[in-house]
């Protein structure tokens, strides 16, 4: 009896410690397991940031850059809280295949007109130049990512 308890607590306590080293409990970050984001990718704001950074604005510019980056940021996280049921797509016997698509699809199509108002803004408070220079430094990342891909 009092063997099978000390082979418990052993076994319990190995496992315990296992998985804090594993979850990082111990090291600098403190980070909880799970808390770290799967996809490595910069955000859509951080890029666009960095792309602007480039293009030499005015403080102006800057200014009005700002004001749409916090329109975007404000719209997104009205849309990260969307809430999205799609049972009514089940009506009586029947499964309405047209009604969940648009259902299940309306979070996504929000994020991409988001982000394509974000662009248009920034389009057009930069001049010709600076737009140039905002789509090479845009897609530049992009296209990296795309050739490390193959």
């Amino acid at each position: 009896m009092i063997k099978k308890l000390v082979v418990s607590l052993v076994t319990a306590s190995v496992l315990l410690s296992v998985n804090a080293v594993a979850c990082g409990h111990g090291s600098s970050s403190m980070k909880p397991c799970g808390s770290y984001k799967k996809s490595s990718s910069p955000s859509t704001t951080s890029r666009v940031i960095s792309a602007v950074s480039m293009t030499g604005l005015s403080a102006a510019q800057t200014k009005k850059i700002a004001e749409g980056i916090a329109a975007y940021e404000s719209t997104t996280s009205k849309i990260a809280k969307m809430r999205i049921f799609p049972v009514d797509s089940f009506v009586g016997n029947e499964f309405d295949e047209k009604r969940f698509i648009s259902e299940m699809s309306e979070k996504y199509i929000a994020a991409v007109a988001a982000r394509a108002t974000l662009f248009k803004y920034v389009f057009n408070v930069l001049d010709e130049e600076q737009r140039k220079i905002f789509k090479r430094a845009y897609a530049a990342p992009l296209i990296s990512q795309i050739i490390r891909s193959y």
